[in-house]
């Protein structure tokens, strides 16, 4: 994963076209874009016209703010936002992508036209926060902070519709003409940008990496370990090889190891390697080591990650060796493992899987289990086994993912009725 020296662009089109790059590069080996990213290669859409922009100001009754104006004349949208990029729906789950990424211009809204309840929920949820402490939380210092007052809402525009609770807004928090801010908004909080072009720069240079030398890392490392949030953030965006024994003594301490297994993952070579295969961590932790060997991806990084059993960040890397090792995991794991491995055997499917499926099915004491194995025997194309087992979980919880199997497989095994309880 190590990268060039390649820095954010200077003009919003080049940043753009660096955007969707990055977007594509945070997927998986197994993700799917749709249909469109796949032939293009791009998340980016054809420009709108001023017109078009000018009608929705007209519709809307404000000027678009000065980036997002520009964004909108450059891609009318785009294929992926602030969760990220949109991912193909397997046709197996009945689902749509339709509606998801940067929303046309035709398509934005004003959030609490849309989500009233959302927003009333948050705002009294601020009353509550502001009661309890008599005094506000400080604004936002940083790009990617966490917002704290959330009174603004009532005035934003929704730009994307996300899946869940998960969306991505145009907030107005300064005065007339000014930027408006760009919210990544989910259930448990809001990171947010000074404006959408900090936004588009700030996850390209995530992406890129940034160069310091020896002593800005040491001091970033420093004020990362005190808790300075926007040190920890910028821990993990470094590139610099000068900064490896550093970083590799803050990896074996436990020292903020998300950011510091990022940055050892964009410097990487084999010194790193067998650093990170030395490392004795917690669970937690060690996910971290594992995940960046996985993207360091040298042949003796995934041999150690298949020598551990490291199934789910080899899947994530698209190693087939991932699937054998679920399967073992299916048969001797405990219920979390278990739940990963099917879900690992859904993503890599193959026939061989099927005895190791009806297995896991027949031995499950949770409904959560059975209907994860349901999938992944749906995927693994055993469409009459999984058929006949899911009636059985039709009245439980999780009745209506059985339902959504049944009806897809009606296609397949000669017309099933949907249950109706």
């Amino acid at each position: 994963m190590a990268r060039s020296r390649e820095l954010p662009a200077d003009d919003l089109a080049g940043l753009l076209r660096q955007w969707s790059d990055a977007q594509l590069a945070a997927l998986d080996a197994l993700d799917r874009p749709v249909e469109a990213v796949a032939r293009t290669g791009s998340l980016l859409l054809p420009p709108a016209t001023e017109a078009q922009v000018a009608d929705a100001e007209k519709r809307l009754g404000v000027r678009l703010p000065g980036s997002y104006r520009d964004f909108l004349l450059l891609s009318n949208g785009a294929y992926g936002d602030t969760i990220g990029a949109v991912m193909a729906v397997d046709p197996r789950a009945g689902g749509s992508d339709a509606g998801l990424g940067f929303l046309p211009v035709t398509e934005i809204s004003w959030f609490i036209e849309v989500e009233p309840e959302t927003v009333e929920i948050w705002l009294a949820s601020q009353d509550e926060i502001e009661e309890t402490r008599g005094v506000p939380d400080p604004a936002p210092t940083f790009e990617r902070d966490e917002v704290r007052d959330y009174r603004p809402l009532r005035d934003a525009l929704l730009i994307a519709r996300g899946f869940d609770a998960n969306c991505s807004l145009l907030v107005p928090v300064g005065g007339p003409g000014e930027e408006w801010e760009v919210w990544d908004h989910y259930k448990e909080g809001t990171t947010r940008w000074s404006s959408f072009r900090a936004y588009v720069r700030d996850t390209v240079e995530d992406h890129l990496g940034v160069d310091v030398d020896e002593a800005e890392a040491l001091l970033l490392l420093a004020s990362a370990e005190e808790g300075d949030l926007q040190a920890v953030q910028r821990v993990g965006r470094v590139r610099s090889p000068v900064a490896t024994e550093l970083l590799l003594d803050a990896a074996r301490r436990g020292v903020v190891p998300h950011p510091v297994m990022r940055a050892l993952t964009r410097i990487g070579g084999p010194d790193v390697v067998a650093a990170l295969t030395d490392l004795r961590l917690n669970e937690w932790q060690q996910s971290y080591a594992h995940r960046a060997l996985a993207l360091i991806g040298t042949p003796d990084a995934l041999d150690h990650l298949a020598s551990v059993g490291a199934y789910l960040q080899l899947s994530q890397v698209g190693d087939r060796r991932a699937a054998e090792i679920a399967a073992a995991r299916l048969r001797d794991g405990d219920y979390t493992t278990q739940l990963a491995a099917a879900h690992v055997l859904a993503r890599m499917p193959d026939p061989r899987w099927v005895p190791d499926l009806l297995g896991a099915y027949d031995r499950a004491t949770s409904d959560g289990l059975r209907v994860s194995t349901l999938g992944a025997l749906e995927a693994c194309g055993a469409f009459e086994e999984a058929r006949r087992r899911a009636p059985d979980l039709l009245d439980g919880p999780y009745g209506y993912a059985a339902q959504a199997i049944l009806i897809r497989l009606s296609g397949r095994t000669g017309g099933i009725e949907p249950h109706t309880p």
